[in-house]
């Protein structure tokens, strides 16, 4: 459950590229993406280019089903000729985003994207669009044991 309200931000932003390590997901196996941000940083992977804005976890390529592709890794401006063995890059659409900032514990992100999609979005003046939807994990002095400062982009459009 969420102890707070959010609020949602529209915000435009240019496409944009991340590289990264991805792998197929479902809603019930999504309890298992912090593995691979393990495996990710744990690989030590030199990537050049690197915008510094934070680390990125990208949910792509889904179906109706449940199914999508999560990855996780650095933006990039512009993509290198070479990435590391392994990871992929992965295409941030250009446009509006509804964005939730927040800061707690990672185990409240679930929750909070469930609250996005199932309570905000059905209410607001704005639709889910194509694109990947991410979150970014910013540098922030308040990240340790109580929680990770992250936001939620979510691609949107004005409703038709």
């Amino acid at each position: 459950m969420i102890r707070d309200t959010p609020t949602l931000e529209i915000i435009t932003r240019e496409k944009g590229h991340v590289i990264a390590l991805a792998r197929d997901f479902t809603m019930e196996t999504r309890h298992q993406i912090g593995a691979l941000f393990d495996d990710f940083f744990g690989a030590g992977y030199e990537i050049a280019n690197v915008i510094p804005d934070g680390a990125y976890g990208v949910s792509f390529s889904g179906d109706d089903q449940g199914a999508f592709r999560y990855g996780v890794g650095f933006a990039v401006d512009p993509v290198p000729a070479t990435r590391p063995e392994g990871t992929c890059v992965i295409t941030l659409s250009g446009g509006d985003y509804a964005v939730l900032r927040a800061f707690g514990p990672v185990a409240d992100l679930p929750t909070r994207f469930d609250w996005i999609f199932n309570t905000w979005l059905p209410k607001a003046d704005v639709a889910q669009r194509d694109g990947a939807v991410f979150e970014v994990y910013p540098d922030d002095a308040r990240n340790g044991a109580e929680g990770m400062a992250y936001e939620i982009w979510v691609p949107v459009a004005a409703k038709a």
